[in-house]
């Protein structure tokens, strides 16, 4: 008999879980005898997409691109979230997801309410524990973990509010786990949003520390969770006020919103091929062992392969399909001769300028005089993009160039994870240079932007002052006052909302389990020549090293946990570019069903 245990059935527990069941099922001739221990206190499978949530907060990939059973699957019942969600009766009600006959049929283009995938995944699981052969037995614990250690060549798991399991394996899939706040800390945190209706008073100001999907969806709950509506008007979008939303303001270290993911666009994980940001390039940046520098070094591939992309797409808008590829065979050529700028610079000249650094670090060289300066540059920074976006298709050539960075974080992962990066460029990757990548190819859905553009042309939502300004609290709200503006701009307001998800540490984690482990040495903190960085240190095939330096062989980590050893683990999967959720849970389920 083999015991594992899986802490958290939320995507990635789902993601070990599936392939535990599909690597058992592929071994017809074995006899299992193997007990998977959910340890989940709500639905198994929905995880953070459980519990009633409103429709206004929506997925930010369409419905197509998600999969709980990514391969090819003969016989099984599993489906996409897509297919899944047609054939279960969904339709759009105006902007409502409901079981109807009468309402406009779903697209795989979709952006779906998030509470339509915490019912996906739960209905995965449920699918799973169906499927799951003879000798493979599934036992939901309602709780939480609290403490784990090792007991007679075992692990034995406390249980909150009591009970212990003695397991052979414990996973460790919890998602994003709360850091400790520090003494003092003045900032609401952002969910659930549906909280805040209650937390933050109406007609009254609130900082909003963040421009990214978590500030998006602080929001949507402050405007269109109290009530107020979205109407088209002359081609535009506008805001009808309910006349009980706080006055928002949103800041940011950065002070660069997000781009919107384009209208209609598929991702062509499957279909992209690099012609010069190989992964024969990244692995040549980390021979011998060295570590590499990210700004000089990886990101110079990165922009070229997004010029690429974007003298292509113009090349075959302009001249037709034939053109595409000999433009980029003639800019890797370039790029192989040390002539690249040169080539780009004739392009340029019929197809128009493109600069892929100024586009991935908009707004770093920028000077902004005042208050009003800066909000004029963030309200044409987010039109421009939404332009872009609103072209069918995804077929707008600085869109298409954006969308190269997808299928290129599997690359840049081999290249910037356990290690790959100097300390001073991991510690820069990790603040900025991840953050630049997201923003970019990891944004809203365009109607999203489209209607923070009609929030600030509403006056609803201001951004006041400037990138990265001071915070201080003062009583239940903040004085937040400008840095980078050349006529300084400070103001006061009533409540303060940290909208970004920090990565996770042990030794100051919420998670009474990760602080015991922590305590014990058998988790540290993720080091490069002995300084520490963040996140559980992990070895290569997803156990954690313990503070001695040897791995802990009995317990494994994934998703949000694994953070800052990994790269971008914080994602639900699906068939193209995030994938590796379960090439990843493979590694984990060999082992476990070779035991079994």
């Amino acid at each position: 008999m083999t015991d594992v245990a899986i802490v958290g059935m939320g995507p990635w527990g789902l993601s070990v879980l599936e392939r535990l069941v599909t690597g058992a099922l592929e071994r017809p001739s074995s006899r299992h005898d193997l007990t998977v221990h959910v340890v989940e206190p709500g639905t198994p499978g929905s995880g953070v997409y459980g519990g009633p949530q409103p429709d206004y907060l929506i997925l930010n990939t369409p419905c197509g691109q998600h999969s709980m059973y990514p391969f090819a699957a003969p016989g099984r019942a599993g489906m996409g979230f897509y297919e899944w969600a047609v054939a279960s009766g969904y339709q759009w009600v105006g902007d409502r997801c409901d079981v109807t006959t009468r309402g406009r049929p779903l697209t795989p283009h979709d952006f779906l309410p998030r509470r339509l995938m915490g019912e996906y995944l739960a209905w995965a699981y449920r699918c799973l524990e169906r499927e799951a052969p003879e000798g493979v037995t599934f036992v939901h614990h309602p709780t939480t973990a609290a403490g784990l250690e090792a007991h007679d060549g075992r692990e034995r798991l406390r249980l909150a509010g009591g009970g212990v399991l003695d397991v052979d394996h414990v996973v460790l899939t919890t998602g994003h786990t709360p850091n400790g706040r520090p003494p003092g800390a003045a900032f609401l945190p952002p969910y659930p949003v549906d909280g805040l209706a209650g937390t933050v008073p109406e007609l009254t100001s609130v900082g909003v520390q963040g421009m990214g999907l978590v500030a998006l969806d602080v929001v949507m709950a402050l405007t269109r969770g109290r009530g107020g509506t979205f109407v088209r008007r002359d081609g535009r979008l506008r805001y009808r006020p309910s006349g009980t939303e706080p006055r928002i303001a949103l800041f940011s270290r950065s002070g660069t919103p997000y781009c919107a993911k384009s209208l209609g666009a598929t991702d062509l994980t499957d279909e992209f091929e690099a012609v010069i940001c190989t992964r024969t390039a990244l692995r040549e940046l980390r021979a011998d062992g060295r570590r590499m520098d990210a700004r000089r070094e990886l990101l110079p591939l990165v922009f070229a392969e997004m010029t690429v992309a974007y003298y292509t797409q113009a090349a075959r808008l302009a001249e037709g399909p034939g053109a595409a590829p000999v433009v980029a065979e003639r800019l890797a050529a370039a790029w192989r001769a040390g002539r690249f700028s040169g080539a780009v610079a004739g392009l340029a000249d019929r197809f128009g300028a493109f600069d892929a650094d100024a586009h991935f670090f908009a707004g770093e060289s920028e000077s902004f005089v005042s208050s009003k300066d800066y909000e004029v540059w963030v309200t044409d920074l987010l039109a421009t993009d939404v332009d872009a976006a609103l072209v069918p298709n995804g077929a707008s050539p600085v869109k298409v160039a954006y969308e190269v960075l997808r299928p290129l974080r599997d690359a840049m992962r081999d290249a910037v994870e356990y290690g790959g990066l100097a300390p001073a460029s991991h510690r820069d990757f990790q603040a900025n240079l991840r953050n630049r990548v997201a923003r970019i190819v990891a944004g809203p859905p365009v109607h999203r932007n489209e209607q923070l553009l009609a929030l600030m042309d509403a006056e609803i939502v201001r951004t006041p002052f400037g990138p990265s300004p001071e915070v201080v609290p003062d009583g239940d709200g903040a004085v937040v006052a400008s840095r980078l503006l050349d006529r300084q701009h400070a103001e006061r307001v009533d409540r303060l909302v940290a909208a970004h998800i920090d990565q996770p540490t042990v030794h100051d984690s919420s998670s009474p389990l990760l602080r015991q482990l922590f305590a014990d040495g058998r988790v540290r903190q993720f080091q490069v020549d002995g300084e520490e960085l963040g996140s559980i240190d992990l070895t290569e095939d997803f156990h954690p090293v313990r503070a001695d330096g040897h791995p802990e062989r009995r317990l494994w980590v994934f998703g949000a946990l694994a953070e800052g050893v990994r790269y971008y683990t914080a994602y639900i999967p699906g068939p193209a570019s995030r994938v590796r959720a379960f090439l990843d849970a493979r590694v984990c389920a060999e082992q476990i069903l070779e035991e079994a």
